[in-house]
């Protein structure tokens, strides 16, 4: 949990740096929705190559070299100062970033109970949203148009390896790539598919461009960071009574509802230079909050089609028609600001949510929705800069008989510290025999005496 909270807060401090030294850069608003897109191709990728990877070096190892990877690319920013090698940098990044959560959530999932899984889940969102929060309120710290803040990233990042490699506990069971089968997910429910894939145009171009957007209106870093961090407050409390209410009624009537509403704040947002400042991050926190329940919803209305042990296999295609979205809403994004300036993010936002509400009220005419009691509960997703890849971590999900068993503990000798300690320590060896070492010297004299008298 300490590195879950280490990892997410330089990835999400990152995020909005990037964008806004690339704006002090002057590059165009195409290049810098290229990079985020860059970004989220890396981590579809990512999430279905890690797998083997950590399989054929374990997970701590994993870990740390991904770790070490995500700190270089953060670092290597300031060495090259190319934007083509800024997006390279961020599709590397995105890679790291998706081995890193498959390496964190098949840990948890391991050590996790039939009873505790719900919970730990919960826990593990909750602290990717305060450590997300966070990280965009570090940006205060220092100016972007400096390198202090892409030290303090690198730094972060570097340290988020050290609790893992520390570890007494070894690696948990290799890691399962799901089978993906998107004709027959498209089949069990075309709304979450393309309700997922609108979670991606929309979510990702927020990540990406929210930051210029937040400039170019004339809000200074202190007000990008508290704009930022006012809508992940909002996706982290208004989560879980949508998805309560999504249990109660018909699922795609609560995401139509959410889908119209979503435009609401946006076509606000899209004349935010008149806006006050409190305004402002009340409206964006209104926002995003509901644009984070587009994925959750779009899983949990799915999970009402699917059997138990479909479900590991669809939260792997529901990652890849997010990842498809959000590598196309960031270009789309910054071809519709360059169009009609800042607020053509917002216009583009209104009108992918006008086709999806389209949608879902065309597939509410024609199928009927799931009774309330054959209905899977909601579950909170980890949607922040990136689509979850619970996977088993899932309450909802059937998973082995002894899974819960969690990872061994290397079981160390303890060394005796009563005798005298010498420099052998430092090399796992002490001065002095331990219980789990027998002092053989006695034997050693024993048979010389032995050969003495034989001889």
């Amino acid at each position: 949990m300490i590195s879950v909270t280490l990892l997410m807060f330089g990835n999400s401090m990152f995020s909005t740096l990037l964008a806004l030294r690339a704006n002090i850069e002057q590059y165009p608003n195409e290049m810098i929705g290229l990079m985020t897109s860059a970004y989220f191709l890396g981590f579809a990728l990512g999430t279905f190559r890690s797998g083997p990877l950590i399989n054929r070096i374990g997970h701590i190892r994993t870990f740390a070299a991904l770790s070490a990877i995500a700190a270089a690319c953060a670092l290597l920013v300031l060495v090259i100062p190319n934007p083509w090698a800024w997006v390279a940098l961020r599709a590397v990044m995105g890679a790291a970033a998706a081995g890193l959560f498959v390496v964190v959530e098949s840990w948890l999932n391991n050590r996790a109970t039939n009873q505790s899984r719900g919970l730990l889940l919960s826990m593990y969102i909750m602290i990717g949203y305060i450590a997300s929060a966070v990280g965009q309120q570090a940006i205060r710290i220092s100016d972007p148009g400096g390198f202090e803040l892409f030290l303090v990233v690198g730094v972060v990042l570097a340290l988020s390896l050290v609790p893992v490699s520390l570890t007494r506990a070894t690696h948990p069971d290799p890691v399962e790539t799901p089978h993906l089968n998107m004709r027959r997910l498209f089949e069990v429910s075309p709304t979450s598919v393309i309700a997922c894939l609108a979670a991606g145009l929309i979510n990702s171009s927020w990540w990406g461009l929210g930051p210029v957007y937040a400039r170019e209106i004339g809000l200074s870093v202190t007000g990008i960071s508290g704009f930022m961090t006012a809508g992940l407050l909002g996706g982290m409390l208004l989560q879980l009574p949508i998805g309560r209410l999504s249990d109660r009624l018909d699922r795609r009537l609560v995401l139509f509802g959410v889908t119209i509403c979503i435009s609401i704040p946006a076509l606000i947002l899209a004349l935010g230079e008149f806006l006050p400042t409190w305004g402002m991050l009340a409206v964006v926190a209104l926002f995003f909050g509901l644009a984070s329940t587009l994925y959750p919803l779009s899983i949990a209305y799915a999970n009402d089609y699917l059997e138990p042990s479909d479900v590991v296999a669809a939260s792997g295609g529901f990652v890849l028609v997010f990842g498809i979205g959000a590598v196309v809403g960031p270009l789309a994004a910054s071809a519709a600001m360059r169009l009609a300036g800042p607020p053509g993010m917002f216009l583009y936002i209104i009108a992918t949510a006008a086709l999806l509400a389209g949608f879902i009220a065309w597939r509410m005419r024609v199928r009927q929705w799931a009774p309330v009691v054959e209905k899977e509960p909601y579950v909170l997703q980890p949607e922040l800069q990136t689509p979850g890849v619970i996977s088993d971590l899932d309450p909802r999900a059937q998973v082995d008989e002894g899974y819960d068993q969690g990872p061994d503990i290397l079981d160390t000798p303890e060394t005796d510290t009563k005798g005298e300690a010498s420099f052998g320590f430092w090399l796992g060896r002490s001065g002095a025999p331990s219980e789990s070492e027998p002092d053989t010297s006695q034997d050693r004299t024993d048979e010389q005496q032995v050969s003495g008298q034989s001889s």
